[in-house]
């Protein structure tokens, strides 16, 4: 590839954000308040505009257009800080955003299987509150009914977990549910059939910029865990931030085969 094709396709990438909860626990999942706001003024500062993930599917289709540098702004699990801390924030610098939640746990907590001693558990958005975020323009995809890892559950159950967290999210908030988001990035070639024959597109936890030669139905993002200290979100763009990224993937690939 020479330089030129190269920069075309460095610029085809659009970087789709990942976070959880926003608090101040500190744990794998969590970016502090603080850093979140200072991700977003960074964003602001290098000409960035936060859009949806249905946004840049329209875009990739032909149906819309994205502004100069865009980025997707995404939240698994649909906690309820990000109410409190993201959506007054985005909506004031004019971002869209997709919340991804649990159908089935919608105002309680995440609580749920294979969830590790060392995540706090913390109250997830109602539905009454979802209401508010459809209604300011937020996107709300579905996460499974429950979060169980799909690969460690029978097909069938797998298939409701998937197909009833859109139906729900759909007669709950009365819009069509148009993305999804693996749970714990698990899924199977069973899995993405069914996905992809309800979804116009999903995201995986591959660790990498989206492109629209990209599968939209196992879409790659970068998971803020590995930028959340403001000095390495200052370097997304960069060529270091670029390698610091691509030696994760490499890292997280290796322990996803070595078990």
């Amino acid at each position: 590839m020479t330089s030129r094709s190269s920069t075309k396709a460095a610029s085809n990438a659009v970087p789709i954000l990942t976070y959880h909860s926003l608090d101040d626990s500190g744990a794998v999942t969590s970016v502090a308040p603080r850093d979140f706001r200072e991700h977003m003024q960074i964003l602001v500062e290098r000409g960035f505009a936060g859009i949806s993930l249905s946004a840049l599917l329209d875009s990739w289709d032909g149906r819309g257009a994205l502004p100069p540098r865009p980025a997707v702004i995404t939240f698994d699990d649909g906690f309820a800080n990000v109410l409190e801390h993201a959506a007054p924030l985005l909506s004031d610098l004019g971002f869209g955003a997709t919340v991804f939640v649990v159908s089935g746990r919608c105002g309680l907590t995440n609580d749920w299987p294979n969830q590790t001693p060392d995540i706090p558990r913390l109250p997830l958005l109602s539905w009454s509150e979802l209401v508010q975020m459809a209604t300011a323009g937020f996107e709300i995809g579905a996460h499974s009914v429950t979060h169980r890892p799909l690969t460690e559950i029978p097909q069938s159950e797998a298939a409701t977990e998937i197909v009833e967290s859109k139906a729900t999210i759909e007669d709950r908030l009365g819009q069509a549910v148009q993305t999804f988001a693996y749970p714990f990035g698990m899924f199977t070639d069973g899995h993405y059939e069914i996905v992809r024959s309800h979804f116009r597109g999903a995201c995986s936890t591959k660790l990498e910029r989206a492109k629209p030669t990209h599968d939209r139905h196992c879409l790659p993002r970068l998971d803020v865990y590995y930028l959340r200290r403001p000095i390495f979100f200052r370097a997304l763009e960069t060529l270091a931030g670029r390698t610091y990224l691509a030696l994760r993937s490499v890292g997280r690939k290796m322990r996803n085969e070595l078990g």
